[in-house]
């Protein structure tokens, strides 16, 4: 890694609706990121928690996909290899556009597939139920299968 891309810091973004926290290992003390905020961290401690395998950043995958907390900082995230420019592949990350694409399958299986593919961690779970209340989704298949699916009522 490029001693200049160590040596800075990258905004960091908890994508739970609750705090998350754990033990910095490359100083002393813990870092804690309240529900829904924006921190920055040194770019040297976000690589050593994404070398011990942190979930919050590593996700289900190790490569950041269904990760707790994402790294704005897109050349850090191709540094980590969580991104690829060249096989264009993006970190799987539950945002309000994929929400919606989610939501907006006319097709009863084609929806169910999507769901279970891109929602996975409680995190993501809670955040398309908060998506789907806020738009008002009043497709009945829909709400009882993601209710059922994420175990939080619409």
């Amino acid at each position: 890694m490029a001693i200049d891309m160590m040596a800075g810091r990258s905004k960091v973004k908890n994508l739970a609706d609750w705090a998350v926290s754990w033990k910095r290992l490359n100083s002393i003390g813990d870092e804690t990121l309240k529900a829904n905020s924006t921190v920055y961290i040194s770019n040297a401690e976000i690589e050593v928690q994404v070398q011990n395998g942190n979930v919050f950043f590593c996700g289900t995958d190790g490569m950041g996909s269904h990760a707790r907390v994402y790294i704005e900082n897109a050349d850090f995230r191709e540094e980590l290899n969580f991104d690829n420019k060249e096989d264009k592949r993006e970190q799987l990350i539950l945002n309000d556009c994929k929400c919606k694409r989610i939501l907006d399958y006319k097709g009863f299986d084609v929806f169910v597939k999507h769901l279970e593919e891109n929602v996975v961690s409680n995190q993501e779970k809670s955040k398309m139920i908060t998506y789907a209340r806020k738009n008002k989704i009043n497709e009945y298949d829909k709400v009882s299968f993601l209710e059922e699916y994420t175990g939080y009522k619409i």
